[in-house]
């Protein structure tokens, strides 16, 4: 026969593990809760990637309205978009965070990420970046000539319609130095094909999930190894993450890894996770904003659309350096 403990041993056992299983299970719902927040701020990026390019199109490239239909689209990760008192709301949270973001100290010792492209702000919570037409795609084929530098706008429909140099389209295949003139226009397609890449400072929200997501995704990053106990929530303790040659003064200084891109800027670069690093200590202070720890990691997504309205030069943002621009 089995023998059994008595009422109050159960009862002390049961709570003992419960004590033990209920901390592991809450840390487990908090997780997914800030998980499943953060696949849907992704599959918001997307959705911004799509309205940015879709602005992009009908308003000749302007960095402006595509940034400004990107940051429609992600209102519904800040908050709620449900009525118009909410939407005025939500939106004039996200206005006042992209501000105190604009307003940071970013570095740009390693990043070739300018302030700004023709008045529009880069370093907001939303970043729109043009990665064509730009001098390394085919839009170079078109203007390459040195005459072309002071042309304002590149026709859409076709090839043999040039807004600034009308006599040009007679000349078309010396103008393109290709052999057919079916290439001289497969040339020209591609380059009037707008694709943006939306980068999107994503905040973690979730209480105690936050803090644990942005320090294994930032060690991940940033060559780290993490380490240390779940019921120790905090960022500056040696015990839970420490560089690989000691010590968190070098945190910043940790090389960034897999968050390159082949064509157009980076979706972070090394100085940038130094300030997400400051933003998450609490040693950088987010103005306009409530004081402590801010978590944010960059989602991003790219989107492309043909153009219906001639794409302006001077929304160019990956310029020939040989060009002195």
């Amino acid at each position: 026969m089995s023998e059994h403990l008595p009422p109050e041993r159960e009862s002390g056992q049961a709570a003992v593990e419960s004590a033990l299983v209920l901390p592991l299970m809450v840390s487990l719902g908090l997780g997914l809760l800030q998980l499943t927040q953060m696949q849907h701020a992704k599959l918001m990026t997307e959705y911004a990637a799509y309205c940015a390019a879709r602005a992009g199109i009908v308003w000749n490239g302007n960095n402006e309205r595509m940034q400004d239909a990107a940051r429609v689209a992600l209102l519904p990760t800040l908050g709620r978009t449900d009525d118009l008192t909410n939407l005025a709301r939500t939106w004039t949270r996200a206005r006042r965070q992209d501000e105190a973001l604009q307003l940071l100290a970013w570095p740009t010792k390693d990043s070739v990420v300018p302030a700004s492209v023709n008045g529009a702000n880069l370093f907001g919570q939303v970043r729109v970046d043009t990665v064509n037409p730009s001098w390394y795609s085919p839009v170079r084929s078109v203007w390459k000539l040195r005459s072309a530098m002071s042309w304002e706008e590149l026709d859409f429909d076709g090839p043999d319609a040039y807004p600034q140099v009308p006599a040009l389209e007679t000349k078309l295949a010396k103008f393109f130095n290709l052999p057919l003139p079916d290439d001289d226009e497969e040339v020209y397609r591609k380059a009037t094909v707008l694709s943006v890449r939306v980068r999107y400072w994503y905040e973690l929200r979730v209480p105690f999930a936050n803090w644990f997501i942005f320090t294994s995704w930032w060690a991940a990053n940033a060559g780290m190894a993490l380490g240390g106990a779940l019921d120790r929530p905090t960022l500056d303790s040696k015990a839970r993450i420490t560089h690989r040659k000691g010590g968190t003064r070098d945190v910043g200084l940790a090389p960034v890894r897999g968050l390159a891109h082949q064509r157009g800027y980076d979706t972070l670069y090394r100085s940038e996770m130094a300030v997400l690093w400051g933003l998450a200590t609490g040693a950088l202070p987010l103005l306009s904003r409530r004081e402590g720890r801010h978590y944010f990691i960059p989602l991003t997504a790219t989107y492309s659309m043909r153009m219906q309205s001639n794409f302006y030069f001077k929304w160019l943002m990956h310029l020939n350096p040989d060009w002195g621009m």
